[in-house]
């Protein structure tokens, strides 16, 4: 009966300290979520869409790298935070942009060294939008993932990838706006790899595509991206970091088809 009594008691203790182990787990889970989701915001809500870059100081590592599935890659903190003033927060842009996390998709994973969280990794989905002249549209959607790591008890960026980049799903229409001047600097010839020359010009409403059997008009359906209206492709213009157009993409169905070099 002793012997009886003793298990009990033993598998009341242990199973007491388990329940206290994985609740100490979970709080510290969710605190850290909470302190990252934060700084996600900083970075994006303040820095990328308000243009307050002094936040990306803070929270970037000095070793920072930035791989993105489109726009190339970053390999330095100081060139990341240049590229953003000189693009999307240049006050010259005429277009702005603005990111926006796609509610529940955000995930957190603690990374742990002998019991000791050491860093994290944050997932999620998050949409842009694109405004000229006061309008705005739809463009991307696209997953991210972040490397957090802990400094001297403070969390900060050291990694990002930012990839499967997508337009968002929008009908086509012909009345989105987009000025002369954005238009004149699409105009010129481009090479592509399967197709060989391409040529955009300018047509009154948009642009004209002519590439080996195609001789077709393209229309906006946001600043940067125009669509064929007969059939399921879109042709996304990409800028380098001075707001220079270099390429464009062209996809099928959302399906990445080929890529133009701007020459």
């Amino acid at each position: 009966m002793i012997q009886l009594l003793y298990k009990l008691i033993m598998f009341t203790v242990a199973f007491y300290g388990m329940n206290m182990s994985l609740k100490t787990q979970v709080d510290e889970h969710k605190e850290i979520f909470n302190t990252l989701k934060a700084n996600d915001s900083l970075i994006f809500e303040r820095s990328f869409n308000k243009c307050e870059t002094h936040y990306l100081e803070q929270l970037i590592a000095e070793d920072f790298e930035f791989y993105h599935d489109i726009g190339g890659l970053e390999t330095s903190k100081e060139a990341f935070i240049k590229s953003m003033k000189n693009g999307i927060c240049n006050p010259n842009n005429k277009t702005k942009s603005r990111r926006e996390l796609v509610e529940g998709s955000l995930e957190v994973f603690l990374l742990k060294d002998n019991g000791n969280v050491y860093g994290a990794l944050q997932k999620g989905v998050h949409k842009f939008f694109e405004t000229t002249n006061g309008k705005e549209v739809a463009g991307s959607v696209a997953k991210f993932s972040h490397l957090w790591v802990l400094k001297n008890e403070k969390w900060v960026l050291k990694r990002v990838i930012s990839y499967d980049h997508k337009m968002q799903q929008q009908p086509i229409v012909d009345g989105v706006e987009v000025s002369n001047e954005l238009l004149d600097t699409y105009i010129g010839q481009y090479q592509a790899k399967e197709t060989g020359l391409v040529v955009i010009s300018r047509t009154e409403k948009g642009l004209h595509i002519n590439a080996g059997q195609m001789s077709a008009d393209i229309y906006a359906k946001s600043p940067s991206l125009f669509a064929h209206k007969q059939a399921p492709l879109t042709f996304e213009f990409v800028s380098d970091s001075q707001g220079k157009i270099t390429k464009f993409i062209v996809r099928e169905n959302d399906n990445i088809v080929e890529e133009a070099i701007k020459q």
